[in-house]
């Protein structure tokens, strides 16, 4: 969806990819050039100067180009830091699981660095902090689930630790 999105508009894939100021300059810089260019060749062929028009049209062309290949290179960096987060969240478990709860917790941390938004690190966070007693870290942690938490996976048990806590 970001790719059409993305065609059809550029810079808005980058948008909805977490990259909202470039993908909203591209677009500005896409949608006035653009407007120019039309003008100058369409609307008021006369009023607009032959060089701004090709200026506007060439800065137009360019700016979809660049969102383009900015997008694909999101998508990259998107699907490489996915893969870092899935092996650190299995460090993660693995250490919880053996008891080693500072190894657990430097994963996490490392974790969260690379993408604060996942649910499945605040989880694990959660369950961590509730093996190290920390009341209102498994609080924070607990509640950050229910916010990122869309697909409801872990409601059930985010409402009985927040009763509980």
């Amino acid at each position: 969806m970001a790719w059409l999105l993305n065609v059809v508009l550029p810079g808005t894939g980058l948008i909805i990819r977490r990259r909202e100021w470039l993908g909203f300059s591209l677009a500005m810089v896409f949608g006035v050039c653009g407007n120019v260019a039309l003008a100058g060749w369409l609307i008021a062929p006369v009023a607009v100067p032959f060089w701004l028009t090709w200026l506007a049209g060439g800065l137009c062309a360019l700016s979809w180009l660049l969102a383009q290949l900015l997008m694909q290179r999101q998508v990259v960096l998107l699907r490489r830091r996915a893969g870092g987060i899935v092996a650190l969240l299995r460090e993660a478990q693995a250490a919880i699981e053996v008891g080693d709860l500072k190894s657990a917790s430097l994963a996490l941390e490392r974790g969260a660095a690379m993408d604060d938004e996942n649910v499945e690190l605040y989880v694990l966070r959660a369950r961590l902090c509730a093996l190290e007693e920390d009341v209102k870290g498994e609080r924070a942690a607990w509640r950050r689930v229910v916010k990122l938490d869309r697909q409801r996976r872990y409601g059930n048990e985010a409402r009985r630790a927040l009763a509980d806590a």
